[in-house]
């Protein structure tokens, strides 16, 4: 099995970054890597409780993405399973593990971490996938900081 490991800090609020994750109104604008959009959340955000998000490429393909929250922590913890619905990979379900410290006031650091991928072509695709995803989240970020 195949993982990876993210490790970035943000120039954000604590609670911000961790709503970030879980609230449709900021997931909506980051949650796409590169130039897709998110065009879909649904989100049952407990313990148990299950995810859906689609997105769009700028050519029209669709693509959803599904999975359990299975620990949450406010503002400390993530932990949800990860499943793209189209089949097309060979690592049927993923875990995400995302853990949120404040490392001074106003400054978030995130380790994200990504396990059980069967080859390292897709591991590799999730981790790029993942850097563009919180470039945006960094740009959301700013523009949330500057508002407040």
């Amino acid at each position: 099995m195949h993982q990876f490991t993210i490790d970035v800090t943000f120039n954000a609020s604590l609670p911000f970054i961790y709503a970030s994750f879980h609230e449709v109104e900021y997931l909506s604008q980051w949650f796409a890597p590169g130039s897709c959009s998110v065009t879909q959340v649904m989100n049952d955000f407990k313990e148990g409780g299950r995810y859906r998000i689609k997105m769009m490429e700028p050519n029209g393909v669709e693509m959803s993405l599904t999975g359990e929250y299975v620990t949450l922590l406010a503002n400390e913890q993530l932990v949800f399973s990860w499943a793209w619905e189209d089949d097309l990979e060979d690592s049927v379900i993923t875990s995400v593990n995302i853990h949120f410290n404040e490392v001074e006031e106003g400054h978030v650091n995130v380790v994200l971490e990504q396990s059980g991928f069967m080859t390292q072509e897709e591991c590799q695709q999730h981790e790029y996938a993942w850097m563009s995803c919180l470039e945006k989240l960094a740009v959301l970020a700013s523009k949330q900081k500057a508002l407040s």
